[in-house]
């Protein structure tokens, strides 16, 4: 608990040192700053922030992987008369997909887990 207060604490006193100083009131006497002259006077990182976060949103949507159904089927093209087996995602960007053929052998396919394409 006073780690937390502590960490409070010197959060406080950093900020209060960051406040630009248009925003800091010295006496009653002076009228309050103009809100769009504090506004011009702040950094420019949350705005950058903000667009790099919002960037990444829309990456990560147009990079949507597919689901392992999507998967199988892409596999199940590819060697039309073989039995499915099981399907997994070996890592972020790559889905094993397992067949069996009607001769026995065990056949490994490996689906792009973005593009659906198959790799081998």
């Amino acid at each position: 608990m006073m780690k937390r207060i502590r960490h409070i604490t010197i959060g406080l006193v950093l900020a209060a040192f960051a406040l630009p100083t248009g925003m800091v009131a010295t006496s009653s006497a002076q009228s309050a700053p103009d809100p769009g002259r504090v506004l011009q006077s702040q950094p420019n990182w949350q705005a950058q922030r903000s667009n790099s976060v919002r960037s990444l949103y829309v990456q990560n949507q147009s990079q949507r992987k597919i689901s392992a159904s999507r998967a199988k089927s892409a596999a199940m093209n590819r060697y039309r008369d073989a039995k499915f087996i099981n399907v997994k995602l070996i890592n972020q960007s790559t889905y094993r997909v397992r067949l069996q053929q009607k001769n026995g052998r065990i056949v490994d396919v490996y689906v792009d887990a973005y593009t659906g394409r198959v790799k081998n």
